[in-house]
């Protein structure tokens, strides 16, 4: 049990705690006893000793040309975990900065095949209140399986209360069941100039997260998490809705 202690709390090794031990009982002794004891090897207990006195666990005292072997009070056990925590709360300042510059690192998930792909409308249904869309249909559509799904995101996204605000192209429309303008479907849509091209999808979603959606030729999505780029997205977004033309009631 004492060994169990001195291993998984103090951070000893199996055969420093053997040594240790030893010593203890034994009060004080020169390396010949300390190791028939302990069952180490002479030849190799030398080094177990040197990592303890270094602890400050155990005292080293050379009398009449031989090493004696001395164990501190027990309480030392305490201190030094007191001491590792005192060390830790000190360094903590320094570990926390790591930590939140790691935090603020963009995070990008690369995905591929409709069944990955599916995650990044996905998150339409963990926004709270708004989801920015720019959507050539007939490219995104098949890259994420098909109408089916599409539908099965509207429902989910309408259910929870969030609002679409959508950029389409009336050349590229696929529609679905639900797709069209209007509050009864929680989506304003907007059609780009006509002759207007763009290759992929962009979801722009209040989690704070970007993504992006090719044709099917392609078969990729990306989606960012950077402050940066959502607000750079927002701000593109934007231009792009205020040169669009407004839909017709259930539209689209």
């Amino acid at each position: 049990m004492e060994t169990d202690i001195l291993t998984r709390n103090i951070g000893l090794t199996n055969k420093e705690a053997r040594v240790y031990e030893t010593i203890l009982q034994l009060g004080e002794g020169t390396i010949q006893p300390i190791a028939r004891r302990s069952n180490i090897r002479r030849t190799s207990i030398y080094y177990f000793i040197d990592h303890l006195v270094e602890l400050g666990l155990i005292d080293a005292v050379k009398v009449r040309g031989r090493m004696h072997y001395k164990a501190l009070p027990p309480q030392k056990l305490l201190s030094l975990q007191l001491e590792r925590t005192d060390e830790i709360r000190e360094a903590l300042p320094e570990f926390l900065g790591i930590y939140n510059a790691s935090a603020k690192k963009p995070k990008i998930s690369y995905y591929e095949g409709a069944g990955q792909i599916q995650n990044i409308l996905m998150e339409e249904t963990r926004c709270e209140k708004e989801v920015l869309g720019i959507w050539p249909g007939q490219v995104a559509v098949p890259t994420v399986g098909g109408v089916k799904f599409m539908e099965k995101i509207d429902r989910m996204r309408r259910a929870r209360g969030v609002h679409l605000k959508v950029i389409r192209f009336r050349d590229k429309e696929t529609i679905f069941r639900g797709s069209g303008h209007g509050e009864e479907h929680l989506r304003e849509i907007r059609f780009a100039k006509v002759g207007t091209q763009f290759p992929v999808a962009i979801g722009i979603y209040d989690t704070g997260k970007v993504g992006f959606i090719t044709s099917r030729r392609e078969g990729f999505g990306i989606m960012i998490e950077s402050s940066e780029v959502h607000a750079a997205m927002k701000f593109l977004f934007g231009l792009f809705w205020a040169e669009a033309t407004t839909a017709r009631e259930n539209e689209g």
